[in-house]
């Protein structure tokens, strides 16, 4: 009985692997999408992003005016007979702004933040749609996120160990990322038609 099992076993495994062609498999129905590539260059995205980035650039200003006024009080105080009563009214002052100073900082910050992140989260549930519909009318079941990078040695180090723990290391012909890009368009401008 033992050497009846083992020779079904032994001509099975000869024979089966040598029926199975490359050209009879069918395609792993997979796909990849390069996220950074559509951050970087959806532009109804970068339209989006652009009143943030000027309003950060503001805060930055603001904030660089609010510490200027923190300086001269502290420098002051510096300059104040120490346990005078001009020491501590401005050093009452130099506490008080600079508490100003943080809350403003955090408060104005945070609002940027959110309105960033409700952007990037608009943009993700389209772009999950859409991913969504096109692996649908290609038969694709699964799509994977592709980062960018690349291995060269003369980018900042945080880039190159990005590029170093990438998941995937090799596709052909895989990447969707450019039709997803098309169908992003295509929806904001029959958007802006409504």
């Amino acid at each position: 009985m033992k050497t009846c099992l083992l020779s079904f076993c032994l001509a099975v495994a000869f024979i089966v692997p040598g029926r199975l062609r490359a050209q009879d498999v069918a395609p792993f129905p997979v796909a990849l999408v390069n996220m950074d590539k559509i951050f970087k260059t959806h532009q109804p995205l970068l339209d989006k992003l652009a009143p943030i980035k000027t309003a950060a650039v503001e805060l930055e200003k603001n904030l660089q005016l609010r510490n200027v006024e923190l300086e001269t009080v502290v420098n002051k105080l510096r300059a104040a007979q120490p346990g005078s009563p001009e020491a501590q009214r401005l050093q009452q002052q130099g506490a008080k702004l600079q508490a100003e100073l943080q809350q403003f900082m955090q408060k104005e910050r945070g609002d940027l933040q959110k309105r960033e992140a409700a952007i990037f989260l608009d943009l993700y549930r389209q772009l999950e749609e859409e991913v969504r519909k096109y692996a649908k009318a290609k038969g694709i079941k699964l799509v994977i996120r592709q980062q960018e990078g690349s291995l060269d040695e003369n980018q900042p180090l945080q880039q190159i160990l990005t590029s170093l723990n990438r998941g995937i290391i090799y596709e052909d012909g895989l990447d969707i990322t450019e039709e997803i890009l098309k169908a992003l368009d295509a929806r904001t401008a029959s958007d802006k038609k409504e």
